[in-house]
């Protein structure tokens, strides 16, 4: 048995990545050909500013010629053309705690460790070998090799589904989670664990990749933007009309080239409910159900209104969308959308704010707490204020450009500029009492009480004003000096 150190760099293949995903299969050998064998052990290494070891692996075939791997071409910056290979198994998979280059330069046997140095492929030793397991045993970054069992069976996502819920909830913030979560075969839990820019930085090179696809809908969206239309095309002074895909019939065929090889794609639909659904998808809306899906028993097949092809759904495209229920409620929504799709609820959840807590003496969680209370029982949940709102306020300016710009709009949209009922949730406290002039109505038993309040100057607002809302009979303790 032989040892080697086989090491890639960030900028051409995203090691880390596949190594999440359970994606690496392979690696190049480009130099010791003849010498590399079946069972020999392998350290994988990682250059860069991020250095270190992120997997030890057993060579599971002959170095050979073969195509990448289709399930590893996600994670090259350009997919090489055909190369000799050999085929790994991964035995220890630390791509979130590697063993660092600092771990390693305080041991002995590490003064003649290749890496770093410009080639692929070096001949490594039994002791560093062994000194990189009793590191991982020693730091405890991993408990045991990797289960024989595939955990991907227990992952199940659905097909279909909907995040629904009030505005400012973080909907099309938790498509993220959702998307990566499909893609790379993980909990949703062990996601919420990492560094959300680590998270956003996944999401934008899977959707650079083509594995993850955004549209939003809007009343102009139609079949033509979505699946495919007819388009204008002037050619030396010639208009020509060509068809052209949209971005749901792109999505169906880059996920059918890696269906066969079990990669997983997403297209996320962003305030799907603002666009007519029965337009948009048309006679597709039966082909993304589960069962009506391309290799199913009850698989079906049409053929497209402009191109004459037959088109068929995929069953590794993951559809989620987004829906905000003031705007429409669950109960409006098309009873075949309805049925296709898993609706799953995101609610507000004011416990998040905890890093920005009291602002000026006033209970932000608190706050938002009772608005939303006070909105649920004058109207009902769909139209409590989201959470995402507060993210970025710290100071007392920053909360009242906030109730001046977003939410106090959003209560007098949501009362239909009915400020008595706005007052009703914050508080008279930020308004003025109109002065009607005697005689004013025609019939004063008949006058209309809806918009007898106008809204204060919020250079006005005071501290007391926002911390009444959730404490009514709050007072300001004086402290006289003696």
């Amino acid at each position: 048995m032989q040892y080697w150190l086989f090491q890639v760099n960030p900028k051409i293949f995203q090691l880390r990545a596949a190594l999440r995903a359970e994606h690496l299969a392979s690696f190049v050998v480009k130099t010791h050909q003849t010498k590399i064998k079946i069972g020999d052990k392998v350290i994988v290494w990682q250059t860069g500013k991020t250095s270190g070891v992120y997997a030890l692996a057993t060579v599971a075939s002959e170095v050979m010629d073969m195509e990448i791997p289709a399930q590893e071409k996600l994670y090259y910056q350009v997919v090489p053309e055909r190369n000799r290979r050999v085929l790994l198994d991964i035995n220890y998979n630390l791509w979130n705690n590697p063993i660092t280059k600092d771990m390693l330069q305080q041991e002995t046997y590490f003064e003649k460790f290749h890496a770093g140095l410009p080639n692929v492929n070096y001949q490594a030793s039994k002791e560093h070998y062994q000194t990189i397991l009793n590191l991982i045993a020693q730091y405890n970054v991993l408990q045991e090799p990797l289960p024989d069992y595939d955990y991907r069976q227990i992952l199940q996502f659905p097909l279909n589904q909907i995040l629904y819920g009030p505005p400012g909830t973080g909907k099309t913030y938790q498509t993220i989670n959702h998307a990566l979560a499909i893609i790379e075969h993980r909990s949703l839990e062990e996601l919420a664990l990492e560094d959300r820019s680590s998270l956003r930085e996944r999401f934008d090179y899977y959707q650079q990749r083509g594995a993850i696809g955004f549209v939003s809908f809007h009343q102009a969206f139609s079949y033509e933007d979505f699946v495919e239309g007819l388009k204008p095309k002037l050619e030396e002074g010639q208009l020509s009309y060509q068809v052209e895909d949209g971005v749901f019939k792109q999505m169906v065929q880059i996920a059918d080239v890696g269906w066969e090889d079990g990669l997983r794609y997403v297209l996320i639909m962003d305030e799907i409910n603002r666009g007519n659904i029965s337009s948009i998808l048309g006679e597709l809306i039966t082909l993304i159900e589960p069962d009506k899906r391309a290799g199913s028993r009850e698989a079906l097949t049409v053929t497209l209104p402009y191109s004459k092809t037959l088109f068929s759904v995929p069953p590794n495209l993951f559809l989620i969308g987004t829906m905000n229920t003031a705007d429409k409620s669950l109960d409006s929504l098309d009873i075949a959308l309805r049925r296709r799709f898993v609706f799953k609820a995101v609610v507000p959840n004011p416990s998040v704010l905890e890093h920005i807590t009291v602002i000026a003496g006033i209970d932000i969680i608190q706050l938002l707490t009772t608005i939303n209370q006070r909105i649920d029982w004058l109207l009902n949940e769909n139209y409590c204020i989201g959470h995402a709102y507060f993210y970025d306020v710290f100071t007392f300016d920053d909360l009242k450009e906030l109730f001046a710009y977003r939410v106090i709009p959003l209560l007098q949209e949501f009362f239909l500029q009915d400020t008595e009922a706005v007052a009703k949730v914050i508080g008279k406290a930020f308004f003025l009492q109109k002065v009607i002039p005697k005689g004013f109505y025609a019939d004063e038993n008949l006058s209309n009480k809806r918009n007898h309040l106008a809204l204060k100057a919020v250079e006005t607002w005071q501290e007391l004003d926002f911390i009444k809302i959730y404490d009514p009979d709050y007072q300001y303790e004086s402290h006289s000096s003696v």
